[in-house]
């Protein structure tokens, strides 16, 4: 487990697409690659955890594997990012995003969070079932 940083990069002429990536060190938001603009950071305590949920997330929306870029609007990408149960904190956040774009982070957010929180139930159910079921079967000695 490894602590690290993940930021998302907008382009100026590639405004739907956002690219992923993971750094060791704090980066400095005035310096991102070909004219691209780094629009959010997050510090997490398990990166490589952060960067996976994170995918599993946009997986969806994946053009280039290797590059980690996603054909998303940066805010759903941000809130995707604020929505993961993992321990994380927000460093940074573009000042330019406006208030309609913040509420709108917030909002996505909770949509992410309560989707996960019926998958998290759903999949306990399931767990639950399967658990009577092999009691149920261990009792009349069908195992």
């Amino acid at each position: 487990m490894k602590t690290g940083y993940l930021t998302l990069e907008t382009h100026p002429e590639h405004l739907d697409l956002v690219r992923v990536i993971v750094k060791d060190e704090l980066p400095n938001t005035q310096e991102a690659s070909h004219g691209s603009q780094i629009r959010y950071i997050a510090r997490f305590n398990d990166i490589d955890a952060g960067q996976m949920h994170l995918h599993n997330m946009l997986h969806n929306n994946l053009v280039d594997l290797d590059n980690h870029i996603y054909r998303i609007d940066l805010n759903q990408a941000i809130a995707a990012v604020e929505a993961d149960d993992l321990n994380h904190a927000r460093v940074w956040i573009d000042p330019s995003l406006g208030e309609n774009d913040r509420s709108f982070i917030d909002t996505q957010t909770a949509k992410f969070k309560l989707r996960h929180k019926k998958w998290n139930r759903f999949w306990l159910i399931v767990g639950a079932v399967f658990v009577i079921y092999f009691f149920i079967m261990t009792l009349f000695g069908q195992i």
